[in-house]
Formats: structure tokens, C-alpha cells, sequence
């Protein structure tokens, strides 16, 4: 069995994820961790897959070239070891809001002080708004404490400060997703 990362990007429209799947499907390809998202008009995922045992590399690849070809998205592919499908997946246990006047250095600001404290990031958004009072920024990321959460909320309460920005800090719990 092969276990594969697909990266996968094109402009957006209605149906990718469709087209996608059906491609995998045909080939007995499992979707096991996926994640998408559409930014300003663009479309982009990353999918582990698991390849049956009956299905090669070269199978796969032809089915993603095909649908490169029909559908004008563009598809990389890289094998990952068993060693790292093994791996257990890291599981966030805060979220952090961010909101403030959008300017340069808010998101190397807050990751700074999050890699200080040897913080993993699961996931990360932003955006920027205009607004009336002027362009707005908003981040939200999923992090992984590993034993440092006492040491977050000083952490960002410092980079708010610094910055000008609200950051706020949340346990991940049910209530939160």
C-alpha cells in the first residue's frame, strides 16, 4: 500500500472536490486527512490518500495527469513512509483569535512568540476586511501547547500590546468547534 500527499490547486469553481474524489474513488484511493480552502478566487487542498494494494503509483499518477488535463487544476504528488503515517496526528488544545487594524507583521509577530515558546501551530487562517474605519485583519489558529499553555496568554498578551491587536486565547474545547 502507498501513502500519498496530494497537492492540489486550480481557480475555484462548484465541483472540484467532486472531480477530485471521483478521480481517487476510481482507483480505490482512501481520502484519510484532508484539508481546503478557497482564497480570492482560488482553490486549494492537500489529501493523504491510501492506495490499495492493487493499484500502482503509475496508476495514479496517470489518473491525476487526467485530471489535470479535464479540469486545468494543478496536482503534485509526493509518497509519504510508513513511518510517517504512523505518526499520531497533533491535536489542538487552544485557539487564538486575532483582530486588528490590518498592517505588515501580525502574523510574524504572534507565530514569533508561539515558536519561542516551542508552540505548535495545527492550523492557521486569515483574513483581511475593509471596513469603515479602515482595513481590518483577522486570524484565527489552532495550536498544539506541548505542555507550554501557563506560558501562552502573557506571551500574546506582550505581542497585543506591541502590535496594537486584540488576541484572544480559548481552551479548545466542544463548546469552542
Amino acid at each position: 500500500m502507498s501513502n500519498v500527499l496530494l497537492s492540489i490547486s486550480g481557480h475555484d469553481r462548484a465541483g472540484i472536490v467532486r472531480d477530485v474524489a471521483d478521480a481517487l474513488q476510481h482507483l480505490n484511493a482512501n481520502i484519510e486527512d484532508s484539508s481546503m480552502t478557497a482564497l480570492r478566487g482560488r482553490f486549494a487542498m492537500m489529501l493523504i490518500v491510501r492506495l490499495s494494494e492493487d493499484r500502482s503509483m503509475g496508476e495514479l499518477k496517470a489518473a491525476l495527469a487526467e485530471l489535470e488535463q479535464r479540469t486545468r487544476l494543478t496536482v503534485q504528488s509526493q509518497v509519504i513512509s510508513d513511518e510517517e503515517m504512523a505518526a499520531e496526528p497533533m491535536e489542538p488544545d487552544y485557539v487564538i483569535t486575532v483582530h486588528g487594524a490590518d498592517k505588515v507583521g501580525i502574523v510574524h509577530a504572534v507565530t514569533e512568540a508561539l515558536a519561542d515558546l516551542g508552540v505548535s501551530i495545527v492550523d492557521l487562517s486569515t483574513q483581511s476586511r475593509s471596513s469603515d474605519d479602515g482595513d481590518v485583519y483577522m486570524m484565527a489558529l489552532e495550536v498544539a501547547s506541548n505542555g507550554h499553555g501557563a506560558a501562552i496568554k502573557p506571551a500574546l498578551n506582550s505581542v497585543a500590546n506591541d502590535i496594537g491587536v486584540d488576541i484572544d486565547l480559548h481552551e479548545m474545547d466542544d463548546a469552542v468547534l
